[in-house]
């Protein structure tokens, strides 16, 4: 890989020593999202229904693939992060990962809807081994190596909280747009049932391709001014010594802790809007669509203008702050949604002050770049490789148990 990486052509475009405004606009906002939106289409709620109304698969398998599969998932991503850690390349030791994970995104995405028309077990192994090389390899190669950009494009605190604010609203504002206002509208025209196979196929391969250019901005437009400045001075570090480090940072543990929780809350809320939608607050899937699209249109605005008023709530505050009353905040909109029942305008009003609270989730990144810091200077190690494949463990294994219990709950309601 490093020879490879070593030409004028691979060359990253951002040569400034600070983060430049071209860097935190296409870097780390333009690139993550168009990568997060074909994660999002392909990999969200309608991949299971995809499963369920188009191939007619179910029972025990939807349950239980999605659990077992993001901790094969969680397994690789662990030595996914270590070969990260090992690579030394003139463009840094993440972003030539994140130019590999293009082809791969495209290449598995389409594979998840490319299930060939034969015997029932032939698709299930179909959709098991296509399912894990999405997952445990394609998207684990780019979240991984993504993750990591934040921390190690520089030491500036204000320069980093800048860019995780932008990279978070890029991986969940648009992103989520898509999956929720946008693919309703598509499912609807792409239709359900086995005539409906070659549809899904079309539109899911055409948008597994957006992955490359995706990947592609985000490389050229990044830099990693931490890993240069280590350049030549940090030796290989083993990993059961990044491991040590990590577990006995308390600062670590902490966040580690908190972002497990948010991903599962995130998860779970996610992964169940669109049943929500249809048989709580409507009464049939039309019914339910659309009351999705308002649902999320509505309960989500604050996360799109939001980051005009967090920006200068942290740089008045602080994280810490504005974290502890943004959640709060937020769990108190969530009690809300909950008392609501099926009453259409106290759930929007709960949407509207949860997403508000959940602002503060665009500053996650941040708290990881410095515990990483604290961690390098307590014990003289980088663990970003290790630190990166922890978090998305939490992710992949959140994600894993909310489809699983989702899957498992669909089908004993359909019984």
């Amino acid at each position: 890989m490093k020879p490879f990486f070593s030409g004028k052509t691979l060359q990253s475009l951002i040569q400034s020593e600070d983060v430049t405004k071209t860097e935190r606009i296409l870097g780390y906002f333009v690139g993550p999202c168009l990568a997060y939106m074909v994660y999002n289409g392909l990999a969200g709620t309608y991949l299971t229904q995809f499963y369920t109304d188009v191939l007619g698969i179910t029972g025990i398998i939807l349950t239980w693939m999605p659990l077992i599969s993001k901790i094969i998932s969680s397994l690789v991503g662990l030595w996914i992060g270590r070969m990260i850690d090992k690579t030394r390349t003139a463009q840094g030791k993440a972003r030539p990962w994140i130019f590999c994970s293009g082809v791969l995104l495209t290449v598995c995405g389409i594979g998840l809807y490319a299930v060939p028309r034969a015997s029932y077990g032939i698709q299930i192994a179909w959709v098991v081994i296509s399912y894990n090389l999405f997952f445990s390899l394609a998207f684990s190669t780019y979240s991984l190596s993504h993750a990591m950009m934040v921390p190690l494009s520089t030491r500036d605190t204000k320069q980093r909280d800048s860019l995780a604010m932008l990279s978070s609203m890029a991986i969940s504002m648009l992103p989520g747009a898509l999956t929720t206002v946008v693919m309703p509208l598509l499912v609807r025209f792409i239709g359900v049932g086995e005539a409906a196979r070659g549809n899904w196929l079309t539109v899911m391969g055409c948008l597994s391709v957006v992955a490359i250019p995706a990947t592609l901005i985000e490389y050229y437009f990044t830099k990693e001014r931490v890993t240069e400045e280590l350049s030549g001075r940090q030796e290989q570090i083993s990993f059961a010594a990044q491991i040590r480090a990590c577990f006995r940072n308390k600062y670590w543990l902490l966040v580690i802790a908190f972002t497990m929780i948010l991903h599962v809350c995130n998860s779970m809320s996610h992964s169940s809007m669109i049943y929500y939608c249809n048989w709580v607050l409507g009464n049939s899937v039309e019914s339910g669509a659309s009351k999705q699209i308002l649902v999320n249109v509505i309960g989500q605005a604050p996360m799109g203008y939001g980051i005009a008023l967090l920006w200068p709530l942290v740089r008045k505050f602080g994280k810490k702050k504005v974290t502890i009353v943004g959640f709060t905040l937020a769990a108190i909109g969530s009690c809300v949604v909950l008392f609501a029942g099926n009453r259409m305008i106290p759930v929007l009003i709960g949407l509207l002050i949860r997403s508000t609270g959940s602002l503060p989730t665009y500053v996650m990144a941040s708290y990881l770049a410095e515990v990483l810091d604290h961690v390098e200077e307590k014990d003289g190690i980088r663990a970003d490789g290790f630190s990166a494949s922890i978090n998305s463990m939490t992710q992949t294994v959140a994600l894993g148990l909310c489809q699983g219990r989702l899957s498992g709950a669909v089908e004993s309601d359909s019984l």
